[in-house]
């Protein structure tokens, strides 16, 4: 059944899958087509959005479960509405580390583990590093072994089999991982990340392997006709969105699926195999509906008084994206720049690159200008 209209509902622990069946006949009464679903799978303790996913193989407990969706299913259908369902493919929540076994596995067996592959580590500087303490010298005195673990106040990291011996110190010397400042992370992190939020890493889901094991339960929801839609989470942090399409809807070739891509005015949705994006493009026409123009010299004046210059829009977004890939996003520029050693303007090269580039992001080479 393909949506003609949907209603978000934000599912989380205090409103889990079983109040929102209890509100389906009030959807069906508004009369939208489809419930529109906050994603699903097992995310971080408490977690009040979802997008911090840190198990793929299960609709999340505290959410209610396999059982909790399916009477959400039940209800849906006494209802005659579907279910469009969020995913997040770009990263998986590694905060709480415990929490999350593919991180922990990597954590405690480094490049050897099984699930080394599924993240982008940059293991030349010989650990994972951590941006977890406090912004205190002695801030590694605070370690203590319980249970078998490394624990830093609430938070619990793996020991590697063999290295449990010595102080807390000397143990944390042993290990894949190396907890530092939390000041550190913007300027040195070494594994992908979701924009500048360390607690959520990078899925390398061009692996197919890796693909497969972060979909498989999400997949199951279609095959099984639990769910019509699927709304897909920031596809331009992957690699190759395009690519990742494809292999979706050859997987899911009836799903409606549809996209969270932020368009330049103008810009077009590339051709991917996908029903459109989630329309943030149109809310932004809507939205402008609200805007008066008029308004313009009192923001301009209010402006000047409060930072004591004048500026154009061009220069403030110009400005604004340069100190981002200069300041929050320098562990990331570096990592480019690494990669070009002989040009030794890149730093700057780059910075200017990102701050001055039309778009949110290319697709190169699907795409290029003949």
């Amino acid at each position: 059944m393909r949506p003609t209209s949907t209603y978000r509902v934000q599912v989380r622990p205090e409103f889990p899958l079983s109040s929102t069946a209890e509100i389906v006949d009030y959807l069906a009464d508004l009369g939208v087509s489809h419930l529109y679903s906050a994603p699903l799978l097992s995310a971080a303790p408490d977690s009040q959005h979802g997008y911090d996913v840190v198990d793929h193989s299960q609709v999340s407990p505290a959410l209610g479960g396999a059982e909790g969706l399916a009477a959400l299913k039940s209800a849906l259908d006494q209802a005659n509405l579907g279910l469009v369902v969020d995913i997040v493919p770009n990263h998986a929540g590694v905060g709480a580390a415990a929490e999350n076994p593919t991180w922990w596995d990597v954590l405690k067996n480094g490049q050897k583990s099984d699930f080394a592959g599924h993240y982008d580590v940059d293991w030349s500087r010989g650990r994972i590093l951590l941006p977890v303490l406090a912004d205190n010298a002695d801030a590694l005195d605070d370690l203590r072994i319980e249970d078998g673990e490394l624990r830093y106040f609430d938070k619990r990291y793996p020991i590697a089999d063999g290295t449990g011996d010595g102080t807390p110190r000397e143990v944390h010397d042993r290990q894949h991982y190396e907890l530092v400042n939390w000041t550190r992370g913007d300027r040195e992190i070494n594994y992908r990340r979701f924009f500048a939020i360390t607690d959520l890493a990078g899925l390398r889901v061009e692996d197919p392997e890796v693909f497969a094991a972060t979909h498989a339960e999400i997949l199951r929801w279609y095959n099984e006709g639990l769910a019509d839609g699927i709304r897909v989470d920031h596809p331009d942090g992957l690699r190759n969105p395009g690519e990742y399409f494809n292999r979706l809807r050859d997987a899911a070739p009836d799903a409606w699926i549809v996209v969270e891509k932020i368009l330049e005015p103008g810009e077009r949705l590339p051709a991917w195999p996908v029903a459109g994006t989630t329309g943030y493009d149109a809310m932004a026409e809507v939205n402008g509906v609200f805007v008066d123009p008029a308004t313009e010299a009192f923001f301009n004046t209010l402006d000047h008084h409060l930072t004591g210059t004048t500026t154009s829009w061009q220069d403030l977004v110009h400005d604004a994206k340069y100190r981002v890939a200069t300041e929050v996003l320098a562990a990331e520029l570096g990592r480019l720049v690494a990669l070009v050693p002989e040009i030794e303007a890149a730093p700057t090269a780059l910075a200017e690159l990102a701050a001055c580039f039309p778009v949110y992001r290319s697709y190169l080479p699907a795409g290029s200008r003949d």
